[in-house]
């Protein structure tokens, strides 16, 4: 793939910047080649910190980054909550707070015993450096020097350390020369403030992202800071507009939704649709049935799995997973995906590995440490234990215990100090449990895959059915910030690569008190709002009616 003339201009620029990247204009591609370009002039010793918003991405980014069998050299690959911990908070702690008596783990503060909880009715996700009182920290230190780290703690708490510490600031100095951070429209007040004052060490600092897929806010996430960024006169701005992804009637469509004077592109062919199904969520079910087969000739889809089903929240999603006949896989997340334990990490990685043949296991290991910092007889033992593994979870005879502790063993070579009891446990949980442990498996490819608009940023499909547009329930009227419900829809659009069907229906479900009740399923105003539904290709009614 050979440049455009935005991307060239940013793959020739050495300095701080700040690009704004609409969906499908080559972000990652751009990322990618900065980062191979980076690691052919640093010594070995040294390295570039990349973070991604989400294990998922950061693993892709690295992947690509190092496709050409490229040396990662000293180099961060992770989210921000893991850079944290792992550059910042753990081992730099020990130099204000003393050591802790214990090797760490992460947890949330709900995991606390009550009593202990009570020492954090100070904090909240809107805590800044300069709030952060003599007492505050006290307490954060106590934990510390008892092995914990508090989940919720960690962005002011590594901002903390990072202020306090000389020997975190020459660390990161002589360690890194780049920092990358991607979906930057999602940072939170700590991690824009650890940015700017990494980027004052000198070290080259790229932030990337999209004012207009901002869908976090209820985490204390923005896109307030990639503006100040966009705006700033230390960070020159550059600008990736043209989408490559999508076709141009899904482009028209999204960039119209945020802005009605847009200037439409020429298309032959308009593949947005819109129908409401007569019923409620369960017809919708059987709509799909009935015409997946119709939309896959309609619309020349390679592969079932390349189909998505967008949902707002995981009550849609669980009465399609119930309800849906046709092959299909439900995208959640669970307990040992999101802790920041290391063995976790560890865990999670292994099974994605165990259960898709096309992850090697050298990228399950690189994502916690070096291949190449092993001793050989390290490396040989866990070549012993990998074989073990694969051996143990495709047995006839599946021992889930067993299975626990070929996990264990390879988690005792990559990271011997990092055990966690926590992660152990939610392992177990995991490989006792069959619905969770197929979580793991890739899609088949005749599988339709299910996952809320959350889930689905970054991902792309060759067609997209996006539910949940009724009122009420995207926008959701009672939010205090509607541009949320706005980016929220338009990342549902942009995830199409052929086409997008917007799917309502008379009726919806709403769960009260643990019973279902059917109330009117008014459309979403986003589907009606400034004539919007001139740019689609048809807008009528399903024949399904609910039983």
């Amino acid at each position: 793939m050979e440049p455009t003339k935005q991307q060239e201009a940013i793959l020739n620029y050495t300095g701080n910047s700040v690009v704004i990247a609409t969906p499908g204009s080559g972000k990652t591609f751009i990322l990618s080649h900065m980062i191979k370009a980076n690691l052919t002039c640093l010594s070995e010793h040294q390295g570039l910190i990349a973070i991604s918003y989400t294990n998922k991405a950061s693993n892709e980014l690295r992947n690509r980054s190092l496709s050409n069998g490229e040396n990662p050299l000293s180099s961060f690959f992770g989210t921000i909550d893991r850079f944290y911990i792992s550059e910042i908070i753990i081992p730099f702690g020990k130099h204000i707070f003393g050591i802790p008596k214990k090797d760490f783990e992460v947890i949330t503060i709900d995991k606390l015993p009550k009593e202990d909880q009570n020492n954090f009715s100070w904090f909240n996700r809107d805590l800044t450096l300069d709030k952060l009182t003599s007492e505050n920290i006290d307490i954060l230190g106590y934990y510390f020097k008892k092995g914990i780290v508090l989940l919720e703690t960690t962005g002011v708490f590594a901002n903390y350390i990072f202020d306090n510490s000389l020997a975190c600031q020459k660390y990161l100095k002589a360690r890194y020369r780049y920092l990358y951070i991607d979906e930057y429209q999602d940072s939170g007040y700590a991690q824009h403030d650890l940015f700017l004052k990494i980027s004052k060490l000198g070290i080259t600092s790229v932030a990337v992202g999209d004012l207009n897929q901002s869908i976090y806010a209820f985490s204390g996430k923005s896109s307030k800071y990639l503006d100040e960024l966009n705006k700033s006169e230390n960070f020159k701005s550059f600008t990736l507009s043209k989408n490559h992804r999508c076709h141009s009637s899904i482009i028209n469509y999204s960039n119209y939704f945020l802005n009605t004077n847009t200037n439409l592109l020429e298309t032959e062919e308009n593949n947005v649709g819109f129908f409401r199904i007569e019923g409620n969520e369960i017809s919708i079910s059987k709509w799909i049935d009935q015409n997946i087969d119709a939309l896959i000739n309609e619309f020349k889809i390679s592969k079932k799995n390349k189909i998505a089903l967008l949902v707002r929240g995981e009550r849609t999603g669980n009465i399609l997973n119930d309800n849906l006949t046709i092959p299909h896989k439900y995208s959640t997340t669970n307990e040992l995906d999101s802790n920041l334990n290391i063995w976790s990490g560890i865990f999670s990685n292994l099974l994605f590995f165990v259960h898709d043949t096309k992850i090697r296991f050298i990228e399950v290991v690189e994502a916690f440490k070096l291949y190449d910092s092993f001793k050989k007889k390290e490396l040989e033992t866990l070549n012993k234990r990998k074989k073990e593994l694969i051996q143990e979870f495709n047995s006839s005879s599946f021992n889930s215990s067993k299975l626990v502790q070929c996990f264990i063993k390879i988690a005792e070579i990559i990271a011997p100090n990092s055990k966690s009891q926590e992660s152990i446990d939610l392992l177990n949980r995991v490989v006792s449990n069959t619905s969770l442990l197929e979580t793991y498996k890739p899609a088949a490819d005749d599988e339709v895959q299910i996952m809320t608009l959350h889930k689905s940023k970054g991902l792309e499909f060759e067609l997209v059915l996006h539910l949940d547009l009724y009122k009420w329930i995207l926008p959701n009227e009672y939010n205090e910030d509607p541009a949320q419900d706005i980016n929220l829809h338009y990342v549902g659009i942009t995830r199409a690569i052929k086409a997008c069907i917007l799917i309502s229906s008379t009726c919806r479900t709403r769960i009260r008190d643990g019973k279902a009740e059917q109330l009117d399923g008014a459309d979403s105003p986003f589907i009606w709002n400034n004539d919007i539904e001139k740019l689609r290709r048809f807008s009528c009614k399903g024949e399904v009616k609910d039983e």
